[in-house]
């Protein structure tokens, strides 16, 4: 059992600005410091340990709870300035994108996602194929990306490294280039421009992105996607466990609405319009390795398949003081979420796309701010896992994890006689390969009106009236 420190190590406790505080127990026992679970919760291992980024107010509640804890990092501030200025600008990984693109123009483009941000940055990618310029409907997708948060300064370079690596030897590595050559690789190291920008170098510890709302500022990127299965608890906004918050103020803030981030509707419309069937998002820290779904311990249609790769995957990435990544299902690897990137995009291409598609997530690493020393091995670790998962892009998700047979796009009819036609075509009909179609003719629809509900005192409306 851990026990509190001496009289002066609650001294520089107290005194301190930002500290990261491991705290011993189930994810239940978290109620005691926060009955909403109103914490910024760094990693942890389920039921067993949560990393907390705490302030003195928090400090003193969970001195209260009675929980044992530990201090992890006694001043954030100081971990930071040790690595200030080491790491990339986010011009710094644009203009190295850049250059890539300019050295390697026959199997690499620089590329954007469709939207800017709130902030009017565009987000800058890498697209990597043998034909680049081409989005070939034969060859499978592969999408990589990092910083989802914007304190996650290790997450760019593994996602960076990874391009440069493979750009370097596809000449002479037959194994890569038959991966180049057999995929679509989309890749984009900082999702989360503005609060990257804002973070790096100043180092504020900031885990969102800048677009204001509700008198605070930012939206938490990775609660911020919608839902696909068809289990409204999956989709946006589910709380229902703590995955998420719906108060501007908290660190896991889900946004006023799905994709109200510019970063997230930007991914999300890319993501739309090519066939992803492989997807790696990287995060930090914690040295997990996650799959869907993080809002539920029920398994996904594919989850068989995740556990056994899972597995495997992590098996192929050694964490920096021995043994390998842990992998396991997110809701109990550390804790339940919801609105995550992985869960979405699964989701949609499952249901929705009718595509072939695992996406995995992964904890890198065992601080935010990861001393540059640790980079390499990072990558060189995590970079076996990424090119086992290419080669399963390649060659076994397509065939053992097809996507549902999405309904077709009807082509608009208008007013019609007694007899007509209808005309429609199926939605990426190579990837889950329909073989009939099923017409009902529904008409005399009668509307109803419901009151929403009597009275606002359940209500925050800031501008909004309640309506049938």
């Amino acid at each position: 059992m851990k026990l509190i420190c001496s009289f002066f190590t609650l001294l520089v406790i107290l005194s301190a600005q930002t500290m990261v505080v491991r705290v011993y127990g189930k994810w239940s026992d978290l109620a005691r410091i926060s009955p909403k679970y109103h914490l910024d919760i760094a990693t942890g291992r389920a039921n067993e340990w949560y990393d907390i980024v705490v302030d003195r107010n928090t400090m003193d509640r969970i001195i209260a709870s009675g929980l044992p804890y530990e201090v992890q990092v006694y001043s954030l501030e100081l971990e930071k300035e040790k690595v200030r200025g080491q790491y990339y600008s986010y011009d710094q990984y644009v203009q190295m994108m850049r250059q890539l693109a300019q050295t390697y123009p026959s199997i690499c483009k620089f590329d954007s996602l469709p939207v800017r941000t709130y902030e009017g940055r565009w987000i800058y990618g890498l697209k990597i194929s043998d034909n680049p310029a081409y989005e070939d409907p034969t060859e499978p997708g592969f999408l990589v990306d990092g910083c989802h948060h914007a304190r996650e300064w290790a997450t760019p370079y593994v996602v960076y490294k990874f391009c440069d690596s493979i750009l370097k030897v596809y000449s002479t590595n037959n194994e890569i280039r038959q991966i180049v050559d057999n995929i679509e690789i989309y890749a984009f190291p900082v999702i989360n421009v503005d609060g990257y920008v804002y973070d790096y170098p100043a180092q504020r510890s900031w885990r969102k992105d800048r677009e204001p709302f509700g008198g605070a500022i930012g939206t938490d990127p990775n609660r911020n996607y919608g839902g696909c299965s068809g289990d409204v608890a999956g989709d946006w906004g589910a709380v229902d466990e703590n995955q998420a918050s719906h108060y501007p103020s908290d660190q896991t803030f889900c946004g006023p609405y799905v994709n109200s981030g510019d970063e997230t509707r930007a991914l999300a419309m890319y993501v739309r319009d090519h066939i992803i069937n492989a997807y790696m998002t990287y995060h930090s820290y914690g040295e997990l390795f996650l799959w869907p779904w993080g809002w539920t311990g029920n398994g996904t249609p594919d989850s068989i398949v995740y556990s056994r790769w899972g597995v495997r995957i992590a098996g192929m990435i050694n964490k920096l003081g021995g043994g390998s990544y842990t992998p396991g299902q997110s809701y109990l690897n550390p804790y339940p979420t919801s609105g995550g990137s992985d869960d979405w995009l699964y989701s949609w291409c499952h249901w929705v796309g009718g595509i072939a598609a695992l996406a995995y997530c992964t904890e890198v690493g065992t601080a935010f701010y990861q001393s540059t020393s640790d980079l390499d091995n990072i990558f060189q670790q995590n970079f076996k896992a990424l090119k086992y998962l290419a080669q399963l892009c390649r060659d076994s998700i397509p065939p053992l994890c097809e996507g549902c047979v999405p309904p077709p796009v009807i082509y608009p009819i208008g007013n019609v006689p007694q007899n007509f036609t209808i005309r429609w075509h199926p939605v990426n009909p190579t990837e889950n390969h329909p073989t009939q179609w099923e017409l009902v003719e529904l008409s005399n629809p009668s509307v109803i009106e419901d009151n929403l509900e009597s009275g606002t005192g359940r209500w925050v409306l800031q501008g909004f009236t309640l309506s049938t």
